[in-house]
């Protein structure tokens, strides 16, 4: 039986995310239980985003929610939570770079965002695909709705491809599962392969954990930016070397950023917790972090480049 580690990074006002994530995984994992998930989920409260001392609700609560949300799925998952109030994980880099560095077990890693909708049949058909495959090198992804520009049309769903660039701003995410509820009714379910290899970051991807132990996040690129669109490139540049890498997309399984319903516009903790992450000195924390990023991206591609 294959076996999946969801990485996740959660900040306290994502908390109900995390639960409503955790929900739709065990939705959709009785519709094959076929594989092994592992959530590996690392609750953030570091000082650097919260000041607890300020706060009405004491971190103790987000404590107490986040081992309730683990102990809820252990019968069906194997959980590996984490609550962090130090700087070993102040951003999705240092989550990610620190699950791919843990000698995990699993066959492969998904990138888990908390503001994705993703139908409850993702799992399914996921797991049909890597049942049946034994590559080393491979990125599955799912299909998403027009967005950003066209360079991302390799991964917009046929029925997605003639909307503005912005559709994705307005479009309800819970119609995710409606959409690929469609799509199952016409029998529009398949596999395609993607070349170039593109995909954002935590939309329901899933890696090979031998890619990604190959690639690694360079320790370079800090806690947090890029560290998606470095994977992107590497793996492109090994396909150009002649490594077999390979991208196959989950064709009619639709995910949905929540972008029209976020908690910058529905946040149920404002006023409650005093959240560094959305004030200045946060964005100028965030800020930093990103330019460290890419001041040494470039240099980590060539390194990248003279590995290969």
């Amino acid at each position: 039986m294959k076996s999946i580690q969801i990485v996740i990074h959660c900040l306290p006002r994502e908390i109900d995310q995390l639960e409503r994530i955790c929900n739709s995984l065990r939705e959709g994992y009785h519709f094959c239980e076929d594989v092994n998930i592992i959530l590996d989920v690392t609750l953030n409260l570091n000082s650097h985003f919260t000041n607890w001392e300020n706060s009405k609700i004491p971190k103790s609560f987000f404590i107490s929610k986040f081992s309730i949300i683990g102990d809820l799925h252990k019968d069906v998952f194997e959980i590996k939570f984490e609550v962090d109030e130090s700087e070993k994980c102040l951003g999705i880099n240092d989550k990610r770079r620190n699950s791919i560095n843990d000698d995990t077990e699993a066959d492969y890693i998904m990138y888990m965002d908390l503001d994705v909708f993703f139908p409850n049949t993702s799992l399914y058909m996921l797991s049909q695909l890597l049942n049946t495959i034994n590559e080393e090198y491979i990125i599955v992804s799912s299909e998403l709705v027009k967005l950003w520009d066209n360079s991302w049309d390799g991964l917009v769903n046929k029925y997605y491809q003639h909307n503005s660039f912005d559709y994705f701003k307005n479009i309800d995410p819970y119609l995710s599962n409606k959409i690929t509820f469609d799509n199952i009714s016409r029998g529009e379910l398949s596999i395609r392969e993607n070349n170039p290899i593109k995909f954002g970051g935590g939309w329901f991807n899933v890696f090979s954990k031998s890619l990604l132990k190959f690639i690694n996040i360079p320790n370079s690129l800090g806690p947090y930016g890029v560290d998606d669109t470095f994977v992107m490139m590497a793996a492109n540049m090994m396909k150009e070397k002649g490594y077999e890498v390979k991208q196959y997309i989950l064709e009619g399984i639709v995910c949905i950023e929540n972008y029209s319903c976020s908690l910058y516009k529905f946040n149920p903790y404002e006023g409650f917790i005093d959240d560094i992450s959305l004030k200045d000195a946060g964005k100028e924390f965030k800020y930093k972090q990103k330019e460290q990023a890419h001041q040494n991206f470039q240099k980590e591609l060539i390194n990248f480049q003279n590995k290969i």
